[in-house]
């Protein structure tokens, strides 16, 4: 019975939490698809934490845990697709697209777009960024100010 309601719990913060990590994980880079499968490995990670181990940000934790496995997710396909591909792929020109947010943000960064993503789409604190991206918050702080000047740089936004 403990299980279960457990359970339950985790699948309604999983929904909750579901649409803002889902743009968060497009905004990082990930294709729908991506972003889609890398929500399901977080859920299915979340089941099988323990309850001894509680999480503090249930929207943070998926975010950082689907970012996670969608990386490693991307890099395994590179590594094990095969190089004729790549020259197959046509790369389209900076003139062809309009600048909007979502570009630019593409442009950051990883680590960068992951701290704004955090931020901004998914709406953590600084202490819950630094504490999910296991890194100091003075870094999350200054990388947040160094993303906020890139992008508007990358947009001609004037401060």
């Amino acid at each position: 019975m403990d299980t279960t309601v457990e359970r339950m719990r985790w699948e309604s913060a999983y929904r909750s939490a579901f649409p803002s990590v889902y743009r968060g994980l497009l905004a990082v880079g990930a294709r729908p698809d991506e972003a889609e499968d890398a929500l399901h490995d977080a859920f299915l990670k979340g089941l099988e934490r323990g309850a001894d181990r509680p999480v503090t940000s249930v929207d943070g934790w998926i975010f950082v845990v689907s970012v996670r496995a969608w990386r490693a997710r991307r890099i395994r396909e590179r590594v094990f697709l095969p190089w004729t591909v790549f020259t197959d792929r046509e790369v389209p020109s900076p003139a062809d697209s309009a600048p909007d947010v979502l570009a630019a943000l593409w442009k950051l960064p990883l680590r960068q777009r992951q701290i704004v993503v955090a931020r901004y789409v998914v709406g953590l604190s600084q202490d819950e960024t630094a504490q999910l991206l296991r890194i100091a918050r003075g870094t999350v702080s200054a990388t947040t100010t160094q993303a906020i000047a890139a992008l508007r740089r990358s947009m001609e936004v004037e401060q």
